[in-house]
């Protein structure tokens, strides 16, 4: 008789396991949906991934905009073995856009020495987004890189990221 006791122990075990991992799971979601600093955070943390690893031939290592001025700093490095020349770079979204480019004595890229990228060199750049961002706030920037290498001119590198950072 006592046998008949333990029968069904295995199977409620077992939906309560289950029970248990998808409450977890909905917790998890929730704070993800309904915290938009924690889904902030993940964003910046994926976007600096890309940027930082697998953007080619560009990578932007770093990137800070401050609410005291509209310009956004950014060190950018080339990660391939070739001269780069950078002659455009174009970012917009969040309500700012800049564009820096060789012909624009107001550009950095105007200056011959911040253009030219030798194999593995990093550079700060700054650029005016036209508009200051708000402290706490965070920016999200779609960025395209014009280039030239060699002979072969107006390659373009158009990120399939954003770059997502906070105003500071």
């Amino acid at each position: 008789m006592q046998m008949f006791h333990k029968k069904g122990q295995g199977a409620t075990e077992y939906l309560v396991l289950l029970a248990v991992v998808l409450i977890v799971a909905m917790v998890a979601i929730a704070l993800l949906g309904f915290f938009p600093g924690l889904a902030g955070d993940a964003k910046i943390a994926q976007s600096d991934a890309y940027w930082r690893g697998t953007s080619r031939p560009f990578a932007i290592l770093e990137h800070s905009m401050s609410s005291s001025s509209s310009n956004l700093t950014l060190v950018i490095q080339n990660v391939d073995a070739d001269q780069r020349e950078i002659t455009q770079l174009s970012m917009g979204g969040s309500g700012l856009s800049g564009t820096s480019n060789s012909s624009d004595p107001a550009s950095d890229f105007y200056s011959t020495s911040k253009r030219f990228f030798s194999s593995g060199e990093k550079k700060t750049i700054y650029m005016d987004m036209g508009a200051n961002c708000t402290s706490g706030n965070s920016y999200e920037l779609y960025v395209n890189f014009t280039y030239n290498t060699g002979s072969i001119t107006g390659l373009k590198q158009f990120g399939e990221k954003t770059l997502v950072g906070r105003c500071n």
